[in-house]
């Protein structure tokens, strides 16, 4: 259960941001600006940068066919995080991407959440952003009720996890191994696992690189900043009345 108080609850949360060792030196500035604004405590994880990346830990972890030097990086630092938080003995793992926008009331939302979550031994995932702009319609939701189930994923650039989850897909990396982008990883192996899917609404992070703040920094079609910002706004407040569950 979350610790009494109002500020972030440390003594429960293992937080972590992926970020690289050198380089988006306005994305590290962002972050700490944007965190310590909210009271959300910055530890960036930089293992795995690209040049890090050796054939021996390819061999471990990685699919042949999947090669993009970017996205393996950044699929694995998200495996070396889960991996990290099962040596502490915390319950909660909290993972942002470096590209991450907080809600100005993040803390008390997400405090609430976690009390509504329930019991740490819960084998789910819940996803704080609102990832390719997913959105439970506006009628389905409840005066007080912050999770919603899902039927799939939003995107991985800010989402809670278990000590259960984390075993899980740990375990499912190891004999599966990374074969595709960590979002539809994540996807994926939690689909085979069994892991209960839940949004936060209304969402209580925003991705940078969707919004129009940032540049995708490992793939896609580079649009400009304005047209991604104009086309991520329409299409937010168009889905947060109507909704939007199913991939198009």
């Amino acid at each position: 259960m979350p610790a009494e108080g109002t500020g972030f609850p440390r003594d429960l949360v293992f937080t972590r941001v992926c970020h690289v060792k050198q380089g988006y030196d306005d994305r590290r500035r962002h972050i700490v600006g944007e965190f310590e604004r909210r009271g959300v405590p910055v530890t960036f994880y930089t293992d795995w940068d690209q040049r890090d990346v050796t054939p021996e830990i390819r061999a471990e972890l990685v699919a042949p066919h999947f090669v993009h030097p970017a996205q393996v990086s950044l699929a694995l630092k998200h495996v070396g995080i889960w991996r990290d938080f099962l040596e502490t003995d915390l319950p909660y793992c909290l993972v942002f991407e470096d590209d991450v926008f907080l809600a100005r009331d993040f803390v008390a939302r997400f405090r609430q959440g976690l009390a509504e979550f329930g019991s740490p031994s819960r084998k789910a995932v819940i996803y704080l952003g609102n990832g390719s702009n997913y959105y439970t319609p506006i009628w389905k939701l409840r005066k007080g009720q912050s999770l919603y189930p899902a039927l799939h994923a939003r995107c991985a650039d800010s989402y809670l996890i278990t000590r259960p989850v984390a075993e899980a897909r740990c375990a499912w990396i190891e004999q599966n191994k990374i074969s595709t982008v960590i979002d539809h990883q994540i996807e994926q192996m939690d689909a085979a696992l069994g892991i209960e899917m839940l949004w936060f609404e209304r969402p209580i992070a925003e991705q940078g690189s969707e919004n129009g703040a940032f540049h995708t920094s490992v793939a896609g079609k580079r649009h400009s900043l304005l047209y991604k910002k104009l086309s991520w706004n329409w299409k937010k407040y168009t889905r947060m009345i109507f909704g939007h569950t199913a991939r198009s």
